[in-house]
C-alpha cells in the first residue's frame, strides 16, 4: 500500500536502519545463485564501459585534475597507470564508465555507482573477491529497493529539477562501502543516512539540458565518492538524519507523490535476478523505439525513405529525449531520439560510442538530417513505462506499418543473456587491452567470488 510522503513512518529510524541491517546480513550463502552470478556480470559489464571511456579526452582531463590533488595511492584507475585515493579513483572510474551511456539500468543506474565504489574501496581495504561481490550485490539491491518504492509515483523531473538515479545510487554506494569497511548493521544504517544528507541533488539541467561535460559525474562518480565518505564518517562515529527517506521533508516527499514501504522493506524480489542492461550507447529511454526501427528495417521496410515516422512514448520521457534541433555535442547526441532513430533507419543495428563521438560526421551524411525532420515524437497516455513505445512508419504511398514494443533488448522480459554480456565486454575492452588481456579480465571476474584477494584482477585493470 503506497504511503504518502507527508505521513509519519511507523518508527522514525526504521528505513535507514532496516536497509542497513538488510545490507549487513547479506552473504553469498543467502543470495540466490543468480544474484551472485549477475553481480559478477554487472562488474564485468561496468568494467567494459570503463575501458571504453578510458582515454577519452574529458576522462583524461578529470584524471589529471584528480592526480594533481595528490593523496595516498590507494586504488587503480581503469585503463591507466595512475593510482589515486579511493574516492578519487572511484570518481574517475565511474566517469569513464558513464560517458557513453552503456552502463546498466538496474535500479536506475546502480552498477555505475556501486562497482567503482567496491573496486576502489575493496582495493584500499585489501578485501577478498567474495567481499567485493557481496558489496556489489548488497549495494545494488539497496538502490533497487529505494528506487522501486517510489518510481511508480515519481514526480516529473520538470517539477523537481532532479534526475532520478543520483540520490538512490548514493544510498547504495554507502551500503557497499559500509560492508567493505566492516561496519555493523547500525553503522551501515548511519552511513546510508549520512550519504543521503551529503548526496548531490543530481540537477536535471546538467543531464537533459546544457550540461557541458560534467554529466558523467552525476550517476556514478558523486554517488561513489559520497558513499565512501559517508561510510568513513559512520565508522568514525558520526550520524545522519535517520528519517532522510520518509520524513515529510525528506527524499520521498521531495521526489514522489507517494512511496511503497513494502517494496522498500519487505519486498522479497531480487532485482539483480532480473537485471536491466544496455546494448546501445544512448539513453535507455530511446531503446524501445530504436529496437522497433531496427527490426522494421531488417524486415525490409524502407524506413530511411519514409514519408513520416511517428513515435509515441510515455509523456514523462519526452523532455529528456525528444529534441527540436540536431545535436551539437556527443552528450546531446546520446539523448536525441530523432538523431538516434535516423541513423538506425539508415543501417545502424547497434548504437556504438562512435555514433555520438562522430555525430557531426553522421549528420553530414545524405539523408540523416532530412529524416530527423520527418520523425515526429509525441506522448501517448496509454504508455506508462520507458520500455513502452509505438512506432508508425508512413510509406511513400501513404501506407502505415505499426510496431509496438514493451520490452526492448536488455529489459527483464527480453534480457541480454550472459554470453551477450560477455561479448559486449569484449567489444569494449579488447580495443584497449587486446583480446588476450580482455579474456584474462573476463576469467578473473568470473573467478572473483572464490579469490582470497583482488590482486589477479587488479593487475589486469591498470596500464593502458
Amino acid at each position: 500500500m503506497p504511503t504518502s510522503p507527508e505521513q509519519s513512518s511507523p518508527a522514525p529510524s526504521d528505513y535507514s536502519q532496516a536497509l542497513g541491517k538488510f545490507a549487513h546480513d547479506l552473504s553469498i550463502e543467502t543470495f540466490p545463485a543468480e544474484v551472485v552470478n549477475q553481480a559478477a556480470l554487472t562488474l564485468l559489464d561496468t568494467l567494459g564501459c570503463m575501458f571504453a571511456g578510458s582515454g577519452v579526452p574529458d576522462a583524461e582531463r578529470l584524471l589529471a585534475a584528480e592526480a594533481a590533488r595528490g593523496g595516498a595511492p590507494e586504488a587503480t584507475v581503469i585503463g591507466a597507470t595512475a593510482r589515486l585515493p579511493a574516492e578519487a579513483a572511484a570518481r574517475v572510474n565511474a566517469y569513464q564508465g558513464d560517458i557513453f551511456e552503456l552502463n546498466d539500468l538496474t535500479g536506475g543506474h546502480a552498477g555505475i555507482a556501486v562497482v567503482p565504489t567496491a573496486l576502489a574501496l575493496g582495493e584500499a581495504q585489501r578485501a577478498s573477491g567474495r567481499a567485493v561481490i557481496e558489496a556489489i550485490a548488497a549495494g545494488i539491491e539497496v538502490i533497487s529497493r529505494i528506487y522501486a518504492a517510489y518510481y511508480s509515483d515519481i514526480k516529473p523531473f520538470t517539477d523537481t529539477g532532479m534526475a532520478p538515479p543520483g540520490i538512490p545510487s548514493t544510498f547504495g554506494a554507502a551500503a557497499a562501502a559500509g560492508r567493505l569497511l566492516g561496519l555493523d548493521s547500525d553503522g551501515i544504517g548511519r552511513a546510508i543516512a549520512i550519504s543521503g544528507a551529503l548526496a548531490s541533488w543530481c540537477p536535471a539541467e546538467v543531464i537533459f539540458g546544457d550540461g557541458g561535460t560534467i554529466k558523467p559525474m552525476l550517476f556514478g562518480s558523486m554517488p561513489s565518492s559520497v558513499g565512501i565518505m559517508a561510510a568513513r564518517y559512520a565508522a568514525a562515529g558520526l550520524s545522519g538524519p535517520p528519517r532522510i527517506l520518509d520524513s515529510g521533508i525528506g527524499f520521498y516527499a521531495t521526489v514522489a507523490r507517494a512511496f511503497n514501504a513494502q517494496a522498500l522493506l519487505t519486498d522479497t524480489v531480487w532485482h539483480l535476478a532480473a537485471p536491466r542492461r544496455k546494448l546501445h550507447a544512448c539513453c535507455g529511454y530511446i531503446h524501445s523505439a530504436l529496437d522497433s526501427v531496427v527490426s522494421l528495417r531488417k524486415e525490409g521496410v524502407d524506413v530511411a525513405n519514409a514519408r513520416e515516422i511517428r513515435v509515441r512514448m510515455p509523456a514523462y520521457i519526452l523532455p529528456v529525449i525528444s529534441k527540436p534541433r540536431a545535436p551539437t555535442t556527443p552528450n546531446e547526441a546520446r539523448f536525441n531520439a530523432q538523431y538516434i532513430l535516423a541513423i538506425a533507419a539508415h543501417g545502424v543495428d547497434a548504437i556504438l560510442p562512435a555514433h555520438s563521438v562522430a555525430s557531426a560526421d553522421w549528420l553530414a551524411r545524405d539523408g540523416i538530417a532530412p529524416l530527423m525532420k520527418r520523425i515526429q515524437v509525441s506522448a501517448d497516455t496509454a504508455l506508462s513505462h520507458y520500455h513502452h513505445s509505438i512506432v508508425e512508419v508512413v510509406g511513400a504511398d501513404g501506407s502505415v506499418i505499426l510496431r509496438k514494443n514493451v520490452a526492448p533488448l536488455g529489459a527483464p522480459a527480453n534480457p541480454l543473456d550472459d554470453d551477450a554480456v560477455r561479448t559486449k565486454f569484449g567489444s569494449l575492452a579488447a580495443p584497449v587491452l587486446g583480446d588476450t588481456r580482455a579474456n584474462a579480465v573476463l576469467a578473473a571476474v568470473e573467478g572473483l567470488k572464490g579469490a582470497a584477494d583482488m590482486n589477479a584482477l587488479l593487475q589486469l585493470l591498470g596500464e593502458r
